[in-house]
């Protein structure tokens, strides 16, 4: 029995009458007389009566009718489902973000590929660089939202910068450079820092080491969290200062204030994937983020 068996059926049983049912299947009517014979051969009872003047279902076919329409509307929407699948409308994707990124790109991305793709299923999981890369190799993510180290290109992985913001220096608010404008890299050369370690977040960390090391000093790190919320709540304790980046100011934690860093130094948000993914899901979520990117104003 093959899908066209049941699609002669059906015709034949809404139609009752082999001419008209051979019209609409565009085959002639002997055919479909023979393809309805050895289907009621295969399945061992009659499907229709027939006489010289009329064709009747009979309560075996009708019961058969029933099943017949399921099984081709499921064939359907397997065919379609298919369709959908290559095109990347539907499916899962698995996708890591470290926390700032929340507070910056990452809900603008979402929800343009939401408004284009809302079948795909997506999980969002919280986790800092270092286990966002592991993630993207054993596949438990396909796209990361990360401050990556120098050199993972190597170890098969793409990565594309998607947001650039400034930097800012986090106080606490009673703090003696709080009344400033601004500050610059020399009146934050004896302070007391609170930093996210480099184990968990190595890019972001060694490009603040360099920056101070550019400007002549090493930070003294008292503490580290392994997240900007934290370390920010940390700051507000009295416990140190904190230079991240400017979007982490919409935290709006109580007892602290940010201040422009005076160079306008950046930081680069990316994402980052398998290099040679074949899916297209990933592919439309790349393309979203990008569209979504661009259009976020500076300092917005």
């Amino acid at each position: 029995m093959e899908l066209r068996h049941l699609a002669y059926f059906i015709a034949v049983a809404e139609e009752l009458h082999f001419g008209r049912a051979a019209k609409r299947l565009n085959i002639s009517q002997p055919p479909l007389s023979v393809q309805i014979r050895q289907l009621e051969e295969e399945i061992g009872v009659r499907l229709f009566d027939r006489t010289r003047r009329r064709v009747q279902i009979t309560p075996a076919g009708q019961a058969f009718l029933d099943e017949a329409r399921k099984i081709m509307a499921l064939s359907e929407e397997a065919v379609r489902r298919a369709v959908r699948a290559e095109k990347g409308e539907i499916g899962r994707l698995a996708i890591g973000f470290i926390g700032s990124a929340n507070y910056s790109v990452l809900p603008l991305v979402i929800q343009a590929f939401r408004q284009r793709f809302r079948s795909v299923e997506i999980s969002l999981t919280e986790m800092n660089t270092s286990h966002q890369l592991e993630a993207l190799c054993d596949g438990r993510i396909q796209v990361g939202f990360l401050r990556p180290p120098r050199g993972i290109e190597g170890e098969g992985l793409t990565v594309e910068p998607v947001f650039r913001e400034r930097l800012v220096a986090a106080m606490p608010r009673n703090h003696p450079l709080a009344g400033e404008a601004s500050v610059a890299w020399p009146m934050l050369a004896k302070e007391s820092y609170i930093m996210i370690p480099r184990q968990r977040g190595p890019g972001f960390f060694d490009h603040i080491i360099a920056l101070c090391q550019r400007e002549g000093f090493s930070p003294n790190i008292v503490l580290e969290a392994s997240q900007f919320h934290t370390v920010i709540g940390l700051v507000a304790a009295g416990i140190g200062i904190a230079v991240v980046p400017a979007s982490m100011q919409r935290s709006r934690i109580e007892g602290v204030v940010f201040k422009s860093i005076s160079g306008g130094e950046e930081t680069v948000l990316h994402m980052a994937w398998l290099t040679g993914n074949p899916s297209r899901i990933l592919r439309n979520f790349l393309d979203a983020a990008r569209e979504a990117a661009r259009s976020i104003v500076p300092g917005s």
